[in-house]
């Protein structure tokens, strides 16, 4: 065992099982039809252990993300839907993930993470405790249903009634799409199989007036190197149990593109079958180029609940010799809806992965794909179930960064719960990682009291050094949820985790500074009773320099009013903790400070907005000049320590008034009521300095 690097700058044991996925993906786990064991999973991010498994199976493998997420992967065939598709290791574990495409050889290229953009009318709550998709029935397919076959399908088709496709049926003719209508429900029980036409296969479209039924298979996709054909459904209803294939043909030198599929009800869309439109992987030598993944693109009228497997994944590009390799680009999900939409399973949006057996081309990940909610028509709702990963991809000579969550609910509120439920980090790099990504947005109504609510683990940190290499780590990135609603409240509940952390240096390198966590609301209170985290990464070799601390940034008067109106009071509950301390290392990093003792930056609008980065812990809830009528305390702790070795401790400020200052009979509007520290510790190490305090 050795210790190695972690993000936010702590130390983690790992076997060489995880060591040797970041050579290859799929090196350690079994090749038994079940695929490999995943493996213990690296706080740095990469896929972490588990082999590719030979069809039907698939390798198991950790996820990227943060300490808590490897192992996720681990899984069989059964588990996800899919066979092994090489050099892919398949995400066995329910999870959304749009993670840039990797590139862990010699001068590889990590992806950014994804997009995810959701708009709902209720909430956006990315939380395992959610209601559940309901398991999905197929009725047996009535006597009198039209049997549509293959000399059939030679031509459009077009049945009054019910119509059926049993056993294997393939499309013909030259028709860049064919089509099928029914005039009532129609039941796809055996496998239909688009005509090959050459660079594609035949798109296929399927229209009913009631329900179409897939528990059978629809497979468009593209034999080898081919790229897959569209496929389209129409109907009041649609229920896929089974499968519905469009992805890009594999090769030797390039992949096919996937098609896409579309789905437009005036009712429900239930997906708990396979969605299968990844591109096709390249797996050979020269110059390889993968095939890029599709849309799968939802309109429906009422409901949509996802929870089997969809894969809009690039191609994987892996090169047997010294030459290029180039992971295609991912698909998009997008989902428009007038029902509430649920999102569990497996939805896999990671940009194609690159890797050659030696150096001497360019090697480079595909870009991730995106998920769009609710753009042209919001839900009602939105519940996602499973882990959300927009890490950017690992990258040997540059990272990609963390992806951008931007949740906007209207009348409701962002939800947060479960384990490892948000990851935004980036990537991890021999040279270069990639920087913590974007966490904003927010409820969008107003007058409204829709808020934040997290009970659960958001992870936004730095991408480290990998063992080995040398260089600065990564930036944390940024949570900044400023509350549009009056009455909207942020609520960080004792189970809440969140964390925005510095990523490790390598060598003589500088760590990575810690993130920025904001929660601004007008007249909302603002409640922390978890763990809040900003610190700056270690640097674990000789002569590296830890990190700069973040920022974190509570304001519960953003209307400025609090004069006036006694609302918007700001507590730090007993069990809350905020850290920002600075990284260790050699030289240890600062904890943010106005280096000044016994006095702090100044904060607020214009130039006092640039010196307030200066401030390591800022509690406000007074945005105008005079006495509030609401009120601030801490009743946990507060952190703001200098790094091991001689970093400087950090400035923590307080603007406000303490509980019941107003009904203390000496109580004067033009008096100054300062607010008691309550439990702050923000001293240096060795000769760095002591941090300084101020409660206005």
């Amino acid at each position: 065992m050795e210790t190695v690097r972690t993000r936010g700058g702590g130390q983690v044991a790992r076997g060489l099982c995880a060591l040797l996925v970041w050579a290859a993906a799929g090196a350690c786990g079994g090749g038994s039809d079940t695929g490999g064991t995943g493996g213990a999973g690296s706080s740095l991010g990469a896929a972490a252990s588990g082999g590719a498994g030979s069809d039907p199976g698939a390798g198991g493998g950790g996820l990227s993300g943060n300490p808590g997420l490897g192992g996720m992967g681990a899984g069989s065939a059964a588990t996800s839907g899919v066979g092994g598709h090489p050099p892919w290791v398949e995400l066995g574990q329910g999870q959304v993930n749009v993670q840039g495409g990797t590139a862990l050889s010699p001068g590889g290229v990590g992806q950014n993470g994804g997009l995810v953009h959701v708009l709902t009318i209720g909430d956006a709550a990315f939380d395992p405790a959610q209601t559940a998709v309901p398991a999905q029935t197929v009725p047996a397919t009535p006597a009198a249903a039209t049997a549509v076959d293959g000399s059939a399908l030679a031509s459009d088709v077009s049945v009054s009634g019910d119509a059926s496709i049993a056993g294997s049926v393939s499309s013909g003719g030259t028709d860049a799409t064919r089509k099928l209508t029914a005039g009532g429900d129609l039941y796809v029980t055996g496998t239909l199989r688009a005509a090959d036409l050459g660079a594609a296969r035949q798109a296929l479209a399927l229209q009913a007036s009631g329900t179409i039924y897939v528990s059978g298979t629809i497979d468009a996709s593209g034999a080898s190197g081919q790229a897959g054909g569209a496929v389209q459904l129409t109907a009041n209803q649609v229920i896929v149990t089974g499968k519905i294939l469009t992805g890009g043909g594999s090769g030797d030198t390039s992949g096919g593109a996937a098609g896409g599929v579309t789905i437009k009800t005036s009712q429900g869309v239930f997906v708990t079958g396979t969605v299968d439109a990844s591109g096709g992987n390249a797996n050979g030598g020269g110059t390889l180029v993968a095939g890029a993944g599709a849309a799968l693109t939802v309109q429906a009228g009422g409901d949509v609940g996802i929870a089997g497997t969809v894969l809009i994944r690039g191609g994987g590009a892996a090169n047997s010799g010294a030459g290029a390799a180039q992971g295609g680009d991912a698909g998009f999900l997008v989902i428009d809806s007038n029902g509430a939409v649920t999102l569990g399973g497996v939805i896999d949006g990671r940009g194609g992965l690159a890797e050659a057996a030696s150096g001497g081309g360019a090697v480079g990940g595909g870009k991730a794909g995106e998920i769009h909610v609710g753009e042209s028509a919001a839900p009602a709702s939105l519940a996602v179930l499973v882990p959300l990963v927009a890490t950017g991809g690992d990258g040997d000579a540059m990272a990609g960064t963390g992806g951008t969550l931007t949740p906007a609910p209207d009348t409701g509120s962002f939800v947060v719960g479960g384990t490892h439920e948000i990851d935004l980090s980036g990537g991890n790099s021999m040279t270069a990682p990639g920087a913590g990504g974007l966490l904003n947005g927010g409820p969008r109504k107003d007058p409204g009291s829709g808020g934040v609510h997290v009970t659960g683990d958001i992870t936004v940190d730095g991408g480290s050094i990998l063992p080995g290499g040398s260089g600065n780590g990564a930036d944390g990135g940024r949570i900044d949820m400023q509350l549009i609603p009056t009455d909207g409240a942020v609520a960080i509940d004792q189970s809440a985790n969140i964390v925005v952390s510095g990523g490790a240096s390598g060598g003589t390198g500088t760590a990575g500074g810690g993130g920025h966590v904001w929660f601004w609301t007008k007249d909302g209170d603002i409640t922390c009773a978890g763990h809040v985290t900003t610190n700056g990464g270690d640097a674990p070799d000789d002569g590296g320099k830890g990190g700069l601390s973040g920022m974190i940034y509570f304001f519960s008067d953003n209307n400025n009013n609090a004069v006036e109106v006694p609302l918007g009071n700001l507590l730090i509950a007993p069990t809350g903790v905020l850290t920002a301390n600075g990284g260790s290392g050699t030289t240890g990093g600062d904890s943010r400070n106005y280096g000044m003792t016994g006095v702090v930056a100044p904060f607020g609008g214009g130039d006092a907005a640039k010196t307030q980065e200066d401030i390591a812990i800022l509690l406000n809830c007074d945005g105008e000049h005079g006495n509030t009528n609401n009120w601030m305390a801490n009743n946990g702790w507060l952190y703001a320590d200098g790094g091991v070795h001689n970093g400087h401790g950090g400035d923590i400020v307080y603007h406000g008034i303490p509980p019941n200052a107003r009904q203390d009979p000496k109580f004067d509007s033009y008096g100054d009521y300062p607010v008691p520290s309550g439990n702050i510790e923000n001293k240096g190490d060795g000769t760095g300095p002591k941090g300084s305090f101020a409660g206005e």
